[in-house]
């Protein structure tokens, strides 16, 4: 059985990932400002903060499974009930220890979520749509993750208010979430098949075929965390006021927004590998130039929102591509490898910026993003790839 488009069904898709976003997005900055208030050392606050993404690490292989055993709908429902129960426990303790473990328990529901969301719209999706979908599913989850911190001002009205915005947005989502079909998968990419085993040989070929789309969630990943993490370090080495660190930062998400779905559609038309090639090439040309700029804030600001729109689609850009180049039965599994890279990627940033800064000074971390992007580029041109969407636009061309 072939699952058919729905509109209406991705409609509710996008809106629960921009709420998980907006979770995400407001329990990062305020569990760490609230640590911070009781005099937590910053390495152990650090490390709090990356247990949510070590609790999407953790959870990343079992979404194959729990998908095999409860579908689709249900992983979604599980998820944010996950997240939800995290959240309750919140404000109930203090305890930078607790909180860790809650903020991993947060991170495993979300890894669900995310999971059974671009599964379901990567294999329903229409070919011919399938890089505006996707880039309107990271478009989303950017908008929810630049919302969310704006739940901090919720303070002045007690402890407990921004949990309560929290809670009540993941109430609707699961509202909504109840409204959606139990869904079934191509029978070709059906995870309870048994036609292709989870194992080593399908690892390989999803390795071997898919390696260029599996690259830029790591990137991404490792840039995102990396930028929030370090940059308000390097700003204030630099003279930069709080104020100016935060609308930075907030430049680059913003500006990630502004061509999420313009680089997705046009990716359908003339081919995702060649955006990711111009968007990489790009966005390491601004990595190299803001050590330059740290001088003058409205130059700043400007290179942030550039090299956010540039590179800000990495992540979906990359999901697509991986739909050109993998067989319909690999995409569940290449879906959870992108998910566990993006993982590792947030969980390396901040620590590895901040060896690289305290080594080797300020601009040694934005060097090595630059450089980052340009192996990437090299290793999109010169690693061999024939894939269908190639093949459309050429056909598009005659």
């Amino acid at each position: 059985m072939v699952e058919r488009w729905s509109i209406a069904r991705f409609r509710i898709l996008v809106l629960i990932v921009c709420v998980a976003g907006m979770t995400q997005g407001l329990l990062i900055p305020l569990l760490t400002t609230l640590l911070d208030e009781q005099g937590i050392n910053p390495a152990v606050n650090g490390l709090s903060a990356a247990a949510l993404y070590i609790g999407m690490l953790i959870a990343s292989p079992f979404g194959a499974r729990v998908v095999k055993r409860k579908g689709l709908k249900w992983t979604i429902l599980f998820g944010l009930c996950t997240v939800g129960g995290a959240t309750i426990l919140f404000p109930l303790s203090s305890n930078v220890w607790i909180w860790s473990f809650l903020r991993l328990v947060v991170g495993a529901g979300d890894s669900l979520l995310h999971y059974a969301t671009q599964l379901w719209i990567t294999t329903t999706a229409p070919a011919v749509q399938r890089g505006k979908r996707i880039s309107q599913y990271g478009f989303a989850y950017g908008l929810g993750f630049g919302i969310g911190p704006l739940g901090m001002n919720l303070l002045v009205f007690g402890k407990f208010m921004p949990f309560l915005a929290v809670l009540a947005v993941l109430g609707i989502s699961l509202c909504l979430s109840l409204r959606l079909d139990n869904g079934s998968l191509p029978e070709s990419a059906e995870v309870a098949s048994g036609k292709r085993q989870r194992n080593g040989a399908q690892l390989r070929r999803i390795y071997l075929t898919g390696l260029v789309a599996l690259c830029p969630p790591v990137l991404y990943g490792f840039l995102e965390t990396a930028l929030s993490g370090n940059f308000p370090v390097i700003g204030l080495k630099e003279g930069l006021s709080k104020g100016w660190i935060s609308i930075l930062i907030s430049a680059f998400v913003w500006g990630s927004l502004l061509l999420q779905v313009p680089l997705g559609t046009l990716g359908d038309r003339i081919g995702r590998k060649r955006i990711l090639i111009a968007t990489c090439c790009l966005g390491s040309l601004g990595m190299f130039l803001i050590p330059l700029l740290l001088s003058n804030v409205i130059y700043l600001f400007i290179a942030f929102t550039l090299i956010g729109g540039f590179v800000g689609s990495l992540f979906s850009l990359g999901l697509a591509y991986a739909t050109d180049l993998l067989a319909a039965d690999d995409l569940p599994a290449a879906n959870a490898i992108a998910a566990m890279h993006f993982s590792v990627g947030s969980i390396l940033g901040p620590y590895l910026g901040g060896y690289l800064i305290e080594w080797f000074g300020s601009p040694a971390l934005f060097w090595f993003i630059g450089s980052s992007l340009l192996v990437f580029v090299l290793l999109a041109l010169l690693y061999p790839v024939t894939h269908k969407q190639e093949e459309i636009v050429r056909k598009k061309a005659v």
